[in-house]
């Protein structure tokens, strides 16, 4: 008898969690949002997946960066469930810009795990709260990560790869950004 209520009692425990992690309410009323993180606030929060992600970055902010006005979508060859980004390539190939808008994931994920990266940042962009997190040296590899956060629950990443150290890949990506969020649709 005492194991069956233990089972019964991880078992109510465990719906608790299921619900208060996401699961909806049983009146058809949909789920209450996430509740925002501390420190975090994102005062007017966007959707990156309402809009085509070709059409994230304006193709007039692509060509001052010195990229190809029109960008392509392209999917992850070494894992094609993955979001696909759009990237936006330099005319001589030597620059390259991807977005990927990226549901289910919060700022404070990279917040919290800052040692984890080499190179590591908080930013604001266009109001909006960021982290450049790399794990190398973006001078030296010429790549460089910026997480925005759009909403409670969802990053627009950007990543800028330059052949040319000279140029920095972080500028590019903040740049993007810059351009890019302003264009995104209010959250519903």
């Amino acid at each position: 008898m005492v194991k069956r209520s233990a089972i019964l009692c991880a078992g109510a425990a465990f719906a608790g969690v299921l619900t208060a992690c996401g699961g909806g309410g049983t009146d058809g009323a949909p789920a209450p949002e996430p509740q925002q993180p501390s420190g975090v606030t994102i005062d007017a929060p966007k959707d990156a997946m309402a809009k085509d992600r070709c059409g994230l970055l304006p193709a007039d902010a692509a060509a001052g960066l010195g990229l190809a006005a029109q960008g392509e979508e392209q999917s992850d060859p070494l894992d094609p469930e993955a979001p696909s980004p759009c990237v936006w390539n330099s005319a001589d190939g030597k620059n390259r810009l991807s977005l990927t808008p990226l549901e289910g994931r919060s700022i404070q994920a990279y917040y919290d795990n800052k040692a984890k990266y080499a190179d590591y940042q908080e930013l604001s962009i266009a109001g909006h709260p960021a982290a450049r997190a790399n794990q190398g040296d973006p001078k030296q590899d010429g790549t460089c990560d910026i997480f925005l956060a759009t909403k409670n629950d969802q990053i627009l990443s950007a990543q800028a790869h330059v052949m040319d150290t000279n140029q920095d890949a972080c500028g590019i990506a903040q740049k993007a950004l810059e351009a890019a969020v302003p264009t995104l649709p209010a959250a519903q």
